[in-house]
């Protein structure tokens, strides 16, 4: 199996009384390689709290991750930045690009960290640039490109690093319509290609472009669709009404 999430729970308690807050409660998943899963829930659910957990950026409570036989909740602090470089990709909302740094160099700015040749990441380059229609784009600066066009770089440096996984928080939140939907046909030919994805969104629209759908409420999973041979239209519809049962509570 590539990722199993096994019964992890999140737990916060206040610093001066014994009260407690549960984010996640014995949410129990498995991930295929090559899936692309969207993970939605109303604010506060725990969807945020669990992508964190997936990034190495927080601990459970109590259960574990196992990415590819390698339990990631147990990896010491001290090498944690390095096997985040080494196996995971994240895209944000707010593309964290360095307006100081050329496009190319922003791209390149996570292998510069791993320490590899300008000459790799060249050839790296070279190969992601087509797929993702940035090549007139590598000797500008971030304050000269749309909003589609950074989550567009902001995908590419994700990918240069060739990651086991991406994790998407919520990439269209900052994007219109159409620049939405050209990043999610974008993640589709990427997911086409082989590369696994879990992505947080709150909207229908973004999910029903994914393979599958999480549903999350009150910190558990509450619900999962499957795309199978639904159009991304039909598939929105079946995930509104999922969406609009889980905030009657149904």
């Amino acid at each position: 199996m590539f990722l199993e999430i096994n019964h992890l729970e999140k737990i916060y308690r206040t610093r001066f009384s014994k009260e407690e807050t549960r984010a996640l409660q014995d949410v129990d998943f498995k991930v295929e390689e090559g899936e692309f899963i969207a993970i939605m829930g109303e604010s506060g659910s725990g969807k945020t709290t669990l992508l964190n957990i997936l990034a190495t950026l927080d601990k459970p409570s109590n259960g574990n991750v196992i990415l590819k036989n390698q339990d990631i909740t147990k990896i010491k602090e001290s090498q944690l930045a390095d096997f985040r470089l080494r196996n995971l990709g994240f895209v944000f909302q707010d593309f964290n690009l360095l307006d100081t740094l050329s496009i190319r160099d922003n791209i390149f700015l996570p292998l510069v960290l791993a320490r590899k040749s300008y000459h790799e990441m060249e050839a790296r380059l070279a190969q992601l640039a087509p797929s993702l229609r940035i090549e007139d784009l590598l000797n500008k600066r971030p304050f000269e490109l749309s909003g589609g066009q950074k989550q567009r770089i902001a995908i590419a440096r994700s990918l240069i690093t060739q990651p086991q996984l991406i994790l998407a928080d919520e990439p269209t939140a900052a994007l219109d319509y159409r620049n939405s939907e050209d990043l999610l046909t974008l993640f589709e030919e990427i997911n086409t290609a082989g590369q696994t994805i879990l992505m947080v969104t709150h909207s229908a629209n973004a999910a029903s472009h994914a393979r599958r759908v999480l549903f999350i409420k009150d910190g558990r999973i509450f619900h999962q669709l499957y795309k199978a041979n639904k159009s991304s239209g039909d598939f929105a519809k079946e995930i509104s009404l999922s969406m609009s049962a889980l905030l009657g509570g149904e």
